[in-house]
């Protein structure tokens, strides 16, 4: 009997997710890359709509301002939806407002307005927002308790994947597509020759953003025909300002949000501007800038999952320290 439960523990430490929920757990792991996609594939239009609107690095740097500031303004709202209706109908909101978001790109390229396009990636980052704070401790309580750092560092180590797929679809699919010319030469001419070119380059931006709608609509009705129940689907409840107190009281909490600022923020100047070096430095095409995006993100892919995988190693020697 002894050795019944022995095994019945050795195999409840050895499972990954809970019964039943692999398939939603891949579901989710696909959200990891699908908002992976998004952030990485709005970073290239900081320099498109510089050269299609002929605005300076300030101006243009907007489109990464309207997107992490909808992230911050989200992000609160999105912890209140998980507390009212749980993970599932978190991440199912995140996914619609992210696809209205990103169907918002088609009135927005033939409006051809800086303004209008910075709605949408506000929706579309909102969206996201939302998606994100309900994927994560979702994926968390799939499983045991032990693993479940281990698996939302699973999880997340797709996110990279997503990265990687959006500096290749903005490389193949929207820079090509940005004409070579200067700001000069734009303003020399004619103004039907300028919306024509503006407006095939809207164009190209918008495809994409279209297909990453079709993509979280799939997503979305994919995980709402999951039947979920118990702690595998409800956020925890309870009183929100004990457990606030308790989180802020708690300095390696705290210190983890300065450090993911800081972390957030270095990643976000570094990819941002990463096609403006590049070009600049080595004089080459922006498509051939996308290639060495895609280069820096590929490394952080593998690392990613490295990581992943020394964790369970670092814990032993943190605890033989």
């Amino acid at each position: 009997m002894a050795r019944g439960q022995a095994d019945s523990s050795a195999g409840k430490r050895a499972q990954f997710v809970n019964p039943g929920m692999v398939f939603p757990f891949i579901l989710l792991v696909c959200c990891f890359a699908a908002w992976g996609m998004a952030t990485d594939l709005t970073a290239p239009l900081v320099k498109v709509f510089r050269s299609i609107f002929s605005m300076t690095n300030l101006e243009s740097s907007l489109v990464q301002f309207s997107y992490y500031v909808s992230y911050f303004c989200l992000a609160i709202p999105a912890a209140l939806i998980n507390s009212r209706i749980g993970y599932k109908g978190g991440v199912l909101i995140g996914l619609s407002f992210a696809a209205c978001g990103g169907l918002l790109f088609i009135p927005a390229a033939h409006m051809m307005t800086y303004g209008a396009f910075l709605v949408s990636l506000f929706v579309l980052a909102g969206g996201l927002s939302i998606l994100e704070t309900s994927a994560n401790p979702f994926v968390m309580v799939m499983g045991p308790e032990h693993n479940a750092t281990q698996r939302l560092n699973f999880a997340q180590a797709f996110n990279p994947i997503g990265s990687n797929l959006g500096v290749l679809i903005a490389t193949l699919f929207i820079l090509p597509h940005v004409h070579p010319v200067t700001a000069a030469d734009r303003a020399s001419m004619s103004e039907q020759e300028m919306i024509e070119m503006q407006s095939g380059e809207l164009q190209a931006v918008m495809g994409p953003y279209v297909g990453l709608s079709i993509l979280y609509i799939i997503l979305a009705v994919g995980i709402s025909r999951i039947k979920l129940t118990g702690r595998d689907e409800d956020a925890p409840q309870g009183a929100r300002k004990d457990r606030l107190h308790r989180l802020l009281g708690n300095k390696r909490y705290s210190f983890g949000i300065v450090a993911q600022f800081f972390n957030i923020a270095v990643q976000t100047c570094i990819w941002t501007y990463t096609l403006h070096y590049v070009t600049d430095a080595l004089g080459i095409s922006d498509r051939a800038a996308g290639y060495w995006l895609q280069a820096s993100l590929m490394t952080f892919l593998v690392m990613r999952f490295v990581m992943v995988a020394l964790m369970p190693v670092s814990c032993c020697l943190r605890c033989a320290w």
